[in-house]
């Protein structure tokens, strides 16, 4: 995979990610629950997670990739975490998650992604 491949789908990744807090509120507003749980929680099945499992060995290896997985699945469990309390229609909680412990998620994760991109464009 080329550097410009690399770069291009961590910008990517920013945006998407960036979308799941306001899909979170709306639920939270809405009551929307349908799979919520499921695909907030599984950070393998978003695009950003299957592109990250496919991979090859020696970019995954570096610090750098290493980083954003971790922080891509510490990310998805607070958003989970979110969602469960959304199921639970307890509003007040979700919200709270929301706005603290999943906005500092989201805050890492695009901190880890911007030092990838950083490293690649080098």
């Amino acid at each position: 995979m080329s550097t410009p491949e690399i770069y291009q789908k961590l910008t990517d990744a920013i945006g998407a990610h960036g979308t799941w807090k306001h899909r979170l509120r709306v639920a939270v507003h809405m009551n929307d629950r349908q799979d919520l749980v499921k695909d907030a929680g599984d950070h393998h099945n978003c695009a950003f997670g299957r592109w990250l499992d496919g991979l090859s060995p020696e970019v995954r290896g570096s610090q750098e990739a290493q980083e954003t997985i971790r922080r891509h699945a510490e990310f998805h469990s607070k958003a989970s975490k979110v969602a469960q309390k959304i199921v639970l229609r307890q509003k007040d909680l979700a919200l709270a998650l929301l706005d603290a412990e999943f906005s500092e998620a989201s805050k890492v994760l695009t901190s880890a992604v911007s030092r990838w991109k950083f490293a690649v464009s080098r």
